[in-house]
């Protein structure tokens, strides 16, 4: 390992550790949605702050997001961030089609992300501590009049689909009202480490060798924590899942590996087919929501 491949690798575990803070670019009312700046605390008192999208209904879906991203998305067509495909990922779109199917919407920002508060001096836990932000979100749906009562539903993507498993393994009783989940793209980070190291020409055995330690000193985690293939035997709720297949920064193996380990028999896989880039996964319902509207009325 020479001393370039180490300064990539420490780069990387910067990047997944201490992402940086992207803009919140548009809003619900650029798409013709009332909407109410929220915020509320998470399991352990973080502030997290988000949009509540009222509709005539008794429905509710609560929406999450990956990293470095927001409630709104992110900008990957602007500088510094277009070294993913060079797209955008825009959630209004999406949030849209859910509030015109009849559906509140509750968004929110995770814990050093977004506008929501500073936590654990900055660290992400790429779920490992953003758990305790799925909790929060719950706890505050139940609490507001409003919501107290709705139906309930979850869409969660990556890091805010490991922190869902995540809470649902540590906290199951939180979960008993939960009539669903979409869930995107979970991470597993040894495969994310070994995929990146192959993508750069580093030899996989080799970058992860020196890239656990260094991830260990900046976080405290190791990488083995980030493996959810574990945990999703704690998901009890019927469970939509969709990747990119071909995705460069995970193996269709853990995804597949995944939905067939999940306990229960109402479930459904969807591969994103004909890109690399694992942000299609996330532009994927702003584009074609007519799968995850069909998948919510189904489970109402």
């Amino acid at each position: 390992m020479n001393t370039q491949q180490t300064e990539i690798l420490t780069t990387l575990a910067q990047g997944l550790s201490r992402p940086e803070r992207t803009p919140i670019l548009r809003r619900p009312d650029e798409y013709g949605m009332e909407y109410e700046d929220v915020f509320f605390l998470a399991m352990d008192g973080v502030v997290l702050n988000g949009w509540f999208i009222p509709a005539d209904s008794d429905s509710l879906i609560i929406c999450n997001h990956f990293s470095p991203a927001n409630r709104y998305g992110f900008p990957g067509h602007m500088e510094p961030w277009n070294n993913s495909g060079g797209f955008e990922v825009n959630f209004l779109p999406k949030y849209k089609a859910l509030h015109n199917a009849g559906y509140n919407v509750l968004v929110y920002d995770i814990r050093n992300h977004g506008l929501s508060d500073d936590a654990a001096g900055g660290i992400t836990g790429v779920g490992f501590m953003e758990w305790r932000d799925v909790i929060g979100s719950i706890r505050y749906a139940k609490s507001r009049k409003e919501t107290a009562n709705m139906k309930t539903s979850l869409h969660s993507m990556c890091m805010g689909c490991n922190g869902t498993f995540l809470a649902m393994a540590k906290h199951p009783e939180e979960f008993e009202h939960i009539l669903s989940m979409i869930a995107i793209q979970p991470l597993n980070g040894r495969t994310f480490v070994e995929r990146t190291c192959e993508n750069l020409g580093i030899a996989m055995e080799e970058g992860l060798k020196t890239f656990a330690p260094i991830y260990q000193k900046m976080t405290g985690f190791r990488v083995e924590d980030h493996d959810m293939r574990g945990y999703v035997k704690s998901v009890m709720v019927p469970t939509f899942m969709l990747q990119v297949r071909n995705d460069m920064s995970s193996r269709a193996a853990d995804i597949q590996y995944m939905y067939d380990n999940l306990p229960v028999e109402d479930k459904k896989l969807v591969w994103v087919e004909e890109t690399p880039w694992r942000f299609h996964g996330y532009t994927y319902f702003s584009e074609q929501p007519e799968e995850m509207i069909k998948w919510y009325d189904s489970h109402t």
